[in-house]
């Protein structure tokens, strides 16, 4: 009984870069006592969860909310 060949490939290449942790630490501003948010948040889904800035457009990761930037 014949077997059948089995061409056998390299390890495969990871197109793209690496996931980089969110740095919270840049969302907020702290002054005294008081904390300011930096970004906005997400109408949808509120308080703590931002829009993310991008050339043009605002979007929300967990819901999809986008908001596109004029001009």
């Amino acid at each position: 009984m014949a077997s059948k060949k089995v061409n056998k490939k390299g390890k495969k290449v990871r197109k793209g870069r690496k996931h980089e942790s969110v740095k919270v630490w840049t969302k907020y501003e702290i002054s005294g006592n008081t904390v300011k948010r930096k970004n906005t948040s997400c109408p949808r889904c509120g308080p703590g969860t931002f829009l993310s800035e991008n050339k043009n457009r605002k979007y929300c990761g967990k819901c999809g909310y986008t908001e596109i930037k004029k001009k």
